[in-house]
């Protein structure tokens, strides 16, 4: 279904072109403002490095797409317990990529005209188009980056299959790269970068993947629970209860459940102490282990 939404998304090329274009220098004109506006210069720079232009070319065509099912194949086999929100997560992040490329269409630095930028893709022999995995790109939907936001989900989803091991660090290198190549092989915008993040993150906490409430946390992935046992109260705080209490508790003087009832107290003095009895449902009365033997209610 979202393929089928993207496809239609991307049907209205003609339509957008105008409003994607203006958009897109919009984006430059807030970077160069911000002093973020560094793909014109970076793309140059690796236009100049062939060896490095390949590399980054292939992380751009293959890592996008193949790693993240990968991932997701991973984690449906190995991690059952992520795996439905880290899916929830993934399927969030892009249905809101597709309602901004819908409603705020964004054309990339690769395709603005007299700019001067350098299509390192189309130069590797991908075409324009740029069609990972055999699926035609659209080619106004820059904002945000899915390349960043699903590499941020990659990075998460790997930290919570392997939440004991300090190798699982190293994801966070998969978004960094990511972040990089597809700046300087002009396909995003700084600025399309950090709208990519903020979209995934927003989508792992909604599903619960990083906060899940309820005293339920995700910390670097990892699921922690806090089970705190119930305090057990103590003898003398329970002087002034009530005998027969909706908590199914009462109380019996400490002699009647040492030595009977109305038993005197070896010691000559009465004995004011008392002892937490449980009444379960079946009208039985049971002394805890620790503190009396078994009484039977009248």
């Amino acid at each position: 279904m979202l393929l089928q939404v993207y496809g239609y998304i991307r049907s209205l090329a003609d339509t957008r072109y105008g409003p994607a274009l203006a958009h897109g220098r919009d984006v430059l004109s807030i970077e160069k403002h911000l002093g973020l506006d560094v793909e014109l210069r970076t793309n140059h720079w690796l236009t100049r490095h062939h060896d490095l232009s390949e590399v980054a070319v292939w992380i751009y065509q293959h890592m996008h797409t193949g790693f993240t099912m990968g991932i997701l194949l991973l984690c449906y086999l190995a991690g059952p317990g992520v795996y439905r929100p880290a899916r929830n997560a993934l399927v969030l992040t892009n249905l809101a990529g597709l309602v901004v490329f819908f409603v705020l269409p964004v054309m990339p630095p690769r395709l603005l005209p007299d700019e001067g930028f350098v299509d390192s893709v189309a130069m590797a022999g991908f075409g324009t188009v740029h069609s990972p995995g055999g699926v035609e790109a659209d080619q106004f939907a820059a904002m945000p980056s899915l390349h960043m936001g699903w590499a941020v989900w990659v990075a998460v989803v790997i930290m919570a299959l392997l939440p004991r091991y300090r190798v699982r660090w190293l994801a966070v290198l998969h978004p960094v790269v990511t972040a990089i190549v597809v700046v300087i092989t002009a396909n995003h915008y700084v600025l399309d970068v950090i709208a990519g993040v903020a979209v995934s993150m927003a989508a792992l906490f909604g599903t619960g993947l990083v906060w899940a409430g309820n005293g339920t946390t995700y910390a670097a992935g990892q699921l922690i629970k806090r089970n705190r046992p119930a305090p057990v109260p103590d003898p003398a705080d329970l002087v002034d209860a009530e005998p027969g209490e909706a908590d199914g508790k009462s109380l019996v003087p400490a002699e009647q459940a040492a030595g009977g009832v109305g038993g005197p107290n070896p010691g000559g003095a009465a004995t004011t102490a008392t002892v937490s009895l449980e009444r379960p449902p079946g009208g039985i009365t049971r002394a805890d282990p620790d503190k009396g033997p078994e009484l039977a209610s009248p």
